[in-house]
């Protein structure tokens, strides 16, 4: 047995919560060594060291079935395309976009036809996909094989989506009476304007949010109410944390100066008026854009 394929089996008995023969160990060095090679082949070329593959293999092969069969059914091409997306190979990446998330997408309009819609489901299930968090691994690491990974995906997808439906309204803490005492005034001027500021204020927003790319509205989606930092961002889009964090602040920047330009529009303010409102509204603004961000 050559030393490659030794390595093989020894990772592949490492990670198998099964007792392997001498016999099984045997016959197993050939069947490791061609299917590193098909998975190669599959996605034209090495993403992953044969060893982490085949321990990976090793952790996801059923027991209770004879060994040759119970690998025979495993979607080995797919576990390979997993195993290398979670370590951020980047072509390994494109693959699961491309074979996994964009039908995953068509799926989950059925759920709401809508391209906000779809791009936010996509994106939080990217985040569980490639992500780990304190409390568990990225969910790529749990898929096992049974079944095409396009199906898979498309399920946590569509959990991700249905679970997005049934959460419940929530109310903007941006109402008249947290601009009232914003405001701090009694001008009888500015209590019209803060009357009026609300509902124009809403309008101006959804239109500047929908003027965003779907990377930007995504990424203050995430960051500002899903409140994820900037590592795990730069984790999930493979770039550094500081791209990430220019990233968001170049959103941010344009969302409100989009939402100044149509609150202008929507208010006849003289300047002072305008003024002393966006000064409100820029106090208060990622606490805003949060509550306004869940409903949008």
């Amino acid at each position: 047995m050559s030393n490659l394929t030794s390595e093989l089996v020894a990772a592949f008995r490492g990670g198998c919560a099964r007792t392997l023969s001498p016999d099984e160990e045997v016959g197993l060095a050939p069947v490791l060594t061609e299917l590193v090679a098909r998975c190669e082949q599959a996605w034209s070329g090495p993403w992953l060291k044969p060893g982490d593959f085949a321990a990976h293999l090793g952790l996801h092969t059923p027991a209770g079935e004879p060994l040759g069969d119970a690998l025979a059914a495993l979607c080995c091409e797919d576990l390979y395309l997993a195993l290398a997306a979670v370590e951020g190979h980047r072509a390994a990446l494109e693959a699961l976009e491309a074979t996994a998330l964009v039908p995953a997408g068509r799926a989950v309009r059925r759920v709401e036809d809508s391209n906000a819609f779809v791009d936010e489901v996509l994106q939080l299930t990217r985040l569980r996909l490639l992500v780990e968090d304190s409390t568990r691994a990225p969910r790529l690491m749990a898929y096992a094989g049974r079944g095409p990974l396009r199906r898979w995906a498309e399920a946590v997808a569509l959990g991700v989506a249905l679970s997005l439906k049934r959460r419940p309204e929530r109310t903007s803490p941006l109402d008249d009476a947290v601009i009232a005492a914003a405001l701090g005034t009694h001008d009888p001027e500015l209590e019209l304007i803060r009357h009026r500021s609300r509902p124009a204020f809403r309008a101006a927003f959804a239109e500047a949010l929908a003027a965003l790319s779907p990377r930007d509205r995504n990424l203050l989606r995430l960051g500002l109410v899903q409140g994820l930092g900037v590592e795990s961002l730069g984790a999930l889009h493979q770039v550094h944390a500081s791209t990430v964090s220019r990233w968001m602040a170049k959103a941010r920047d344009a969302l409100l100066e989009s939402t100044r330009e149509g609150l202008a529009r929507r208010l006849a303010l003289n300047t002072s008026q305008l003024d002393s409102l966006l000064r409100v509204l820029d106090g208060s603004l990622d606490v805003s854009l949060a509550s306004l961000l869940k409903e949008g």
